[in-house]
């Protein structure tokens, strides 16, 4: 049974975080933290953790992001600052202030390697310093940046043999750059590529998944449209766009996405290389949309509205009038007859698409609904809101009635789903 060792308070009285600690590897009794205003070593000794003179002086207390002891020096360690300072110490004491990445540009991750070191710093910047036998200790040689990436480089890691290095982004992106042939490389240049795939770099507001390929489509407060492929595991298409996207729905053949974004609703065509709009809809903000099983309409939430799309002629055959709140769920029944819709005002709706008048009904005062789904024989529907319950509703005298009603205190189910088989439901909570 594994217990603590020995234990000391680091931070200041303050109480600013400390962000790393590191053993020295060539003596594992010396331990060094950094953090905001900090930076501190201790010696191990009979179980206790001895505080060491400080390494730095009396130089004035910044925030030190990040250091790393340097192997192939017994007693050397570099401390990187939040204002791009490198800082190097040897022998428990400050040497030289080493030059700088970029002036006033905050160093995020330092990892050794066989010549040197290198260091990460926000802007998506990348430095490459080696040893030399003059007083300056360590030189920099070259600096590259990632394009389109100015953020913080958060991580570091190289290959045994020193050929790749890998870094990880503060936006989700994880890059590699080629070190056997960085000699020839030239900084203003695009030296790195892509590990694995990109990723959405903030939150994900809609997904819908194609029903006749493996595909998936993502949308992303990052102004991006992703296409996934599920089966082989990869990324097929991105688009970045000027604005955010609230909501995306997928054609059944694959071919075409819709995506609702702040001033239009557009209709989409998946090319080989390119996501390219070919009809806008005038639907501000539209943060729920669905295609139908068919694929032959669409339906899209304007405010209290619904409003149906032919989506090969793009006409508009019908509005769906009748919630007093925002809908925040649309469902198509399995042979498009019907559509089931759940709104902010506690409202659940059953609307009929040859006529687009409402067939049932059941409000709830006080409840607001996030998600509905209805059943693969269309004789139950299934909701979940602000209530903490699970409904099922069934029809009972050309009314949609409660039929079951399951506790789910004290979690709040936001969203729901039932595949085609109809025997298991899948529950998502806040």
């Amino acid at each position: 049974k594994t217990k603590v060792g020995s234990m000391i308070k680091s931070t200041n009285q303050q109480n600013m975080p400390v962000f790393q600690c590191m053993f020295n590897p060539h003596d594992v009794s010396l331990i060094t933290c950094c953090g905001s205003h900090i930076f501190k070593s201790f010696r191990v000794a009979e179980s206790n953790l001895k505080p060491l003179a400080p390494m730095l002086g009396k130089r004035d207390p910044q925030v030190y992001s990040c250091h790393v002891w340097l192997p192939d020096e017994k007693e050397r360690v570099i401390v990187g600052t939040d204002q791009g300072e490198l800082l190097l110490c040897e022998g428990g004491e400050l040497k030289t202030t080493l030059t700088s990445p970029a002036e006033g540009v905050s160093i995020e991750s330092i990892l050794p390697y066989s010549k040197g070191f290198v260091v990460g710093s926000d802007q998506g910047l990348l430095s490459l310093y080696e040893k030399t036998e003059d007083k300056e200790y360590y030189k920099k040689t070259k600096t590259f940046g990632i394009e389109n990436n100015q953020v913080k480089v958060r991580n570091l890691a190289i290959q045994p043999g020193e050929e790749t290095l890998v870094c990880t982004l503060e936006n989700n992106q994880m890059f590699m750059l080629s070190l056997s042939n960085s000699e020839l490389m030239k900084p203003e240049e695009m030296n790195f590529e892509v590990f694995t795939q990109s990723f959405h770099s903030q939150g994900i507001t809609g997904m819908d998944c194609c029903i006749r390929k493996p595909l998936i489509a993502t949308c992303s407060t990052d102004m991006s449209v992703r296409i996934w492929n599920y089966q082989d595991k990869n990324i097929e298409q991105v688009k970045f766009f000027p604005e955010e996207a609230y909501s995306i729905a997928f054609h059944p053949s694959g071919l075409h996405i819709l995506v609702g974004f702040a001033d239009k609703l557009r209709l989409m065509n998946l090319l080989m290389d390119d996501i390219r709009a070919y009809k806008e809809f005038g639907i501000k903000g539209c943060r729920e949309c669905c295609f139908s099983n068919g694929g032959h309409f669409f339906a899209a939430v304007n405010s209290n509205t619904i409003q149906v799309y032919n989506s090969y002629t793009c006409e508009n055959i019908g509005n769906l009038r009748g919630h007093n709140g925002k809908v925040r769920s649309i469902y198509w029944s399995p042979d498009d007859t019907k559509l089931v819709s759940a709104g902010m005002d506690g409202a659940v709706y059953e609307w009929t698409m040859k006529d687009c008048k409402r067939e049932k009904e059941h409000v709830l005062k006080g409840c607001n609904y996030t998600c509905v789904v209805s059943t693969p024989d269309d004789h139950s529907v299934f909701a979940v809101g602000s209530d903490k319950k699970l409904k099922e509703f069934e029809d009972q005298a050309g009314s949609a009635q409660i039929s079951k009603e399951f506790d789910t205190a004290p979690t709040v189910l936001t969203q729901i789903c039932l595949p085609n088989g109809g025997r298991t439901l899948f529950a998502a909570s806040e």
